[in-house]
């Protein structure tokens, strides 16, 4: 019989009904026990009843189960999609060569360095170091991408690299920094403010995209 349904619910105020009868037909009789005992049954059964009332309007507790505790516990895994560039990246530094690259309007390739362990943790997404500006030296355990914006570069271009960025290869989340602040920088303590080199365009504000399907 399910916790939140009507059968239960109906069950407990017929017998609160049926026991109320039995108390009030055996205080004629002048039984003291059987007085007290129906009294407190009749409270007990009219505050079950309202608390399976309450139960099924709140849905504090849904089945026995969880009202036993034994709900167990679930773990959740999303599945990492393969970068394109995944089976043939160069273990040093490499020029990464996008589709958007030409409408970015950089002064040069970006150069993309990669964990050493990149090729054999292939369920893993890595966090990325963003460098503005002469190239970076690689930050352990993540993806470093260095680029060098000119004045034709605009923030409006840029909101394209996080995409072109997750569809070459493995990455997650992306921290912007300068050159000097990704020699010291690490995955689990990413920069908290990006930095933005003078005389260079508006740092870019854009949406999250899409994951990849």
């Amino acid at each position: 019989m399910s916790l939140t349904g009507h059968p239960l619910l109906l069950l407990s105020a017929f017998g609160a009904v049926l026991v109320t009868a039995a108390t009030i037909w055996l205080w004629r009789r002048r039984w003291v026990a059987a007085r007290i005992a129906g009294v407190l049954l009749i409270e007990a059964l009219v505050v079950f009843t309202v608390g399976l009332e309450v139960n099924r309007v709140e849905d504090f507790y849904p089945s026995w189960q969880a009202l036993a505790g034994k709900t167990g516990t679930g773990t959740v895994t999303e599945q990492v999609h393969a970068g394109v560039l995944d089976t043939h990246v160069p273990p040093g530094p490499f020029p990464w060569r996008p589709r958007g690259l030409s409408s970015w309007h950089l002064s040069g390739t970006p150069v993309v360095s990669l964990p050493v362990d990149y090729q054999q943790r292939t369920g893993v997404t890595f966090p990325v170091v963003l460098a503005l500006g002469t190239p970076a030296p690689h930050t352990p355990d993540a993806v470093t991408v260095s680029i060098v914006p000119t004045a034709k570069t605009t923030a409006a271009e840029l909101c394209t690299l996080p995409g072109e960025l997750r569809h070459d290869l493995r990455v997650s989340q992306i921290a912007g920094t300068s050159s000097a602040a990704a020699s010291s920088a690490t995955p689990s303590s990413p920069p908290s403010r990006p930095a933005w080199p003078a005389g260079s365009p508006r740092r870019p504000t854009c949406r999250r995209p899409s994951p990849r399907r």
